[in-house]
């Protein structure tokens, strides 16, 4: 498969930057070797 964007780690600003590629009707793949975006934020509740 081909891609317009390949972006290397779902940190805050890559994760971002995919969404709004993809927005934009750009197809985007996001390689992490986390298993969740956001690098090290996390969320309690």
């Amino acid at each position: 498969m081909k891609y317009d964007y390949l972006v290397v780690g779902a940190g805050p600003f890559g994760a971002v930057f995919a969404h709004e590629a993809h927005k934009r009707g750009k197809s985007v793949l996001v390689i992490d070797r986390r298993n969740h975006i956001a690098g090290n934020l996390y969320c309690e509740s």
